[in-house]
C-alpha cells in the first residue's frame, strides 16, 4: 500500500482530471467553459473581419462619391460578349464606342455604338432608346416609360452616387482583382426589390483603384444567362457634342415604335 501511495505521490499513473481539486459539479462544466471560450473566438474574428471588409467597401465608395461629384460624361471604346447558359458558351464579341451623360434633369444619355461583327447604334434620351440597325434599315423606338432608371444598367456605376445605388441594390465588396493588368476593387450590387431582380439577379464592377469608374461589369440574369462588358481608354468630361445622344434615321427606314 505504502508503495502505491508513493507512486500516486511522484505522479504515476492516470493523469488527475481537469481541476481535479475543485468539486465535480464545477469540473464537469470545464468543457462548456471551453467550447463557450472557442465561440466567443470565432465570434470575434468573423466581427473583425466583417468590419475590415465594411471599411475596405467604404472606401471604394468613398472614392466612387468622389469622382460622381465632378462627372459630367464618360467616353470609352467597349467589348461585350453575352453568356447563353443554356447553350453554355458565348455569342460573337461586340466591339464598338460607348458614350454617357446626364441630361439638364438628371435623366439618362447613352450611346453604345456596336461596330464589328454588324453595325448598331442604342442611343437613349429623354426616356426613349433608338435601335437601329444600318445595314437592315431597320428601327425600333422604344418608350421606356416607368423603365427609364433601366437604361442606366449599361451605365452602372459610372458617375452614379453610392447612396443612390444603396436605395436599390445591396452592396458587397468581393475582393481585389486585375483587368487587363489595371487594378480594381470587385463590387457586387444585388437588388433589393424583386421587381428589380426580373431584370438582372447581380450585378458586378470591377472599380479602377486609381479613379474610382467601373471599367468592366457584369450583368447576371436569373437564368443563368449574362453580359460582360469591358470598357477600354475611357475619357472622363471631355466635350461630347448633345447630338450623339439623338439618331436621325436616314430617309426609307423601316421604324417599329413600341410603347
Amino acid at each position: 500500500m505504502k508503495g502505491r501511495g508513493a507512486e500516486e505521490q511522484r505522479g504515476g499513473g492516470d493523469s488527475p482530471p481537469l481541476c481535479s481539486s475543485a468539486p465535480a459539479r464545477l469540473r464537469s462544466r470545464a468543457p462548456l467553459a471551453l467550447v463557450i471560450c472557442v465561440c466567443l473566438a470565432v465570434l470575434t474574428g468573423v466581427s473583425a473581419a466583417q468590419s475590415k471588409a465594411d471599411e475596405e467597401l467604404n472606401q471604394v465608395l468613398r472614392q466612387m462619391e468622389a469622382a460622381g461629384k465632378n462627372f459630367r460624361n464618360f467616353s470609352a471604346k467597349f467589348s461585350q460578349k453575352k453568356y447563353t447558359a443554356v447553350l453554355k458558351e458565348f455569342d460573337t464579341p461586340e466591339s464598338g464606342i460607348f458614350l454617357y451623360a446626364r441630361d439638364k434633369d438628371g435623366t439618362a444619355l447613352l450611346r453604345q455604338e456596336v461596330t464589328a461583327p454588324a453595325p448598331r447604334i442604342l442611343t437613349i434620351k429623354g426616356g426613349a432608346a433608338t435601335i437601329f440597325q444600318p445595314r437592315m434599315k431597320q428601327a425600333q423606338v422604344v418608350n421606356l416609360g416607368k423603365n427609364k432608371d433601366k437604361a442606366e444598367y449599361l451605365a452602372m456605376g459610372i458617375g452614379q452616387s453610392p447612396a443612390k445605388l444603396k436605395e436599390t441594390f445591396d452592396l458587397k465588396l468581393l475582393g481585389m482583382e486585375s483587368v487587363n493588368g489595371t487594378p480594381c476593387s470587385v463590387v457586387q450590387l444585388k437588388p433589393k426589390s424583386s421587381a428589380a431582380a426580373a431584370y438582372f439577379s447581380s450585378i458586378t464592377l470591377w472599380i479602377r483603384k486609381s479613379n474610382g469608374i467601373p471599367i468592366q461589369q457584369k450583368l447576371q440574369e436569373p437564368n443563368g444567362d449574362y453580359l460582360l462588358v469591358n470598357f477600354t481608354e475611357e475619357r472622363l468630361n471631355t466635350k461630347i457634342p448633345e447630338s450623339k445622344f439623338e439618331q436621325k434615321l436616314p430617309p426609307g427606314t423601316d421604324i417599329q415604335r413600341i410603347g
